[in-house]
């Protein structure tokens, strides 16, 4: 019984560490768009044409 806990722990383990691996590389591929790209949700478009923070 104990070996079935410890290989649950192993994989659960692996999973947190993968899980905070891709968490990481989707910061990075964000942080790597140009400023207009990450922020586009906060843009109102005016009646003018333009938009505004």
């Amino acid at each position: 019984m104990m070996k079935k806990n410890q290989k649950k722990n192993k994989q659960l383990n692996q999973l947190h560490k993968e899980s905070d691996r891709l968490e990481l590389d989707q910061i990075r591929r964000l942080l790597a768009l140009p400023m207009n790209k990450r922020t586009h949700f906060l843009r109102v478009k005016l009646p003018s044409g333009g938009s505004s923070l």
